[in-house]
């Protein structure tokens, strides 16, 4: 079963619950002054999460307790508004989960494709399911910062 909505979304695998973070081209006319492109481009990626496999790495892995998860971001923007160094900040678990790898640094998420990214959690024993809220920060091609998945507590 998989659910996914927007960065900060609610991800469901294996029995396991990971949360993990306008077209503006110009109008029509002459063609002698085109719009500046990046002006066009300074806006805020629609970027959403899903969750694509749960797993112990290796035996070593699941005597440690620390859990893989794949994620897969992708950047639903209609225009060219790509997301420039995207990197999850942190994450909120339950059930005493702990992220002890946040994944890559991803250097663009180009709109209309996605990018594949593996975090991992410590998981204590006994624990069946946790929540994780994923929360990540990116940049337009202006340089501008967004947050996704709210603040950090």
């Amino acid at each position: 079963m998989k659910i996914a909505k927007r960065l900060g979304l609610v991800a469901v695998a294996g029995g396991l619950l990971a949360l993990a973070v306008a077209l503006g081209l110009g109008g029509v006319g002459t063609a002698s002054t085109p719009p500046d492109p990046v002006s066009c481009y300074c806006t805020k990626p629609a970027l959403s999460l899903s969750q694509n496999n749960v797993y112990w790495e290796s035996y070593a892995a699941y005597t440690d307790r620390i859990l893989s998860v794949d994620f897969e971001v992708t950047n639903d923007s209609t225009n060219i508004a790509n997301a420039h160094d995207m990197h999850v900040i942190g994450t909120v678990n339950t059930n005493g989960v702990v992220s002890t790898d946040m994944g890559r640094n991803i250097n663009v998420v180009t709109a209309g494709e996605c990018e594949l990214f593996t975090m991992k959690y410590n998981v204590p024993s006994g624990v069946s399911s946790f929540r994780s809220e994923v929360h990540a920060e990116t940049q337009d091609q202006c340089g501008n910062s967004y947050s996704y998945g709210g603040p950090m507590p």
